[in-house]
């Protein structure tokens, strides 16, 4: 499963605008009262408007060799976030094989990098902004996470990672999860609240079909597309520029993928 494009709400579309672009370094184009911004193979859209008392969670896969120059890169331009005991970094389970660390985005939203061991992507050298391969998680608050999950599978085809509990399932693979959970559930490694509100999510999937986990939340997938996300770097070259949302026409570069809309 491939997260194409995730879009939400912002407080302040010109302080996103600075974080996302000055701070991280990311391709951004506002227009039309929201905020674009490329992150590898996907896109990020924030519109202005009310963001609730809950905040989103998104993961961005890097290299899997660059995590401590990522780690440095980071910590030169935000707080890291810490669990009780001070940790900065965390190593998941077996079953994602994967090491995180987490920060914010001006709005409170808990954002982090992932390295999978199971994604090949073998760049090495110090970490860039166009390293970031995708955004590989979406959080999607729901008050039944059992039944939204049952329906991502009979409507998309999409099936659940590893085990979860009632308030807590992840569904795809090491390419994209969207993270069930329900309202209220702190988003690790804080005592930040998830919420439903206004969320749409594209992705390349098995089928193609929408769902609406809670009021103000679209999921909609389409079939996806041979290119992988496994594979970008290899189809990075289609682009006139590595990492680079400009394509030898001028236009975005959407990687395989049809452009969202908002």
């Amino acid at each position: 499963m491939h997260i194409s494009s995730v879009a939400f709400d912002t407080g302040d579309l010109a302080r996103a605008e600075s974080f996302y672009g000055s701070v991280l370094g990311l391709h951004t184009i506002r227009d039309d009262g929201a905020l674009t911004i490329w992150a590898g193979s996907s896109l990020l859209t924030l519109r202005e408007g009310p963001i609730g008392p809950g905040r989103q969670h998104l993961a961005f896969t890097i290299p899997r060799l660059l995590f401590d120059s990522a780690k440095r890169w980071a910590t030169d331009r935000v707080e890291l976030l810490c669990d009780n005991e001070g940790k900065d970094e965390f190593e998941a389970s077996s079953h994602w094989n994967a090491h995180s660390l987490y920060f914010q985005d001006p709005d409170r939203n808990i954002l982090e990098f992932i390295i999978r061991r199971d994604v090949v992507d073998d760049r090495d050298g110090q970490f860039r902004p166009e390293h970031i391969e995708c955004i590989s998680e979406i959080g999607v608050a729901t008050e039944d996470v059992p039944g939204t999950a049952s329906q991502v599978e009979s409507v998309l085809g999409i099936t659940r990672y590893g085990g979860g509990v009632p308030t807590f399932q992840p569904v795809g693979d090491s390419d994209g999860l969207l993270i069930l959970v329900a309202p209220g559930r702190y988003w690790f490694p804080t005592r930040t609240p998830s919420a439903a509100g206004r969320l749409t999510v594209h992705i390349a999937g098995r089928s193609a079909g929408t769902i609406t986990p809670s009021p103000g939340t679209a999921i909609h997938s389409s079939i996806q597309a041979s290119a992988s996300p496994t594979l970008l770097p290899h189809v990075r070259s289609l682009c006139s520029l590595p990492g680079s949302p400009s394509s030898s026409a001028g236009k975005p570069c959407w990687l395989g993928q049809p452009e969202p809309g908002r």
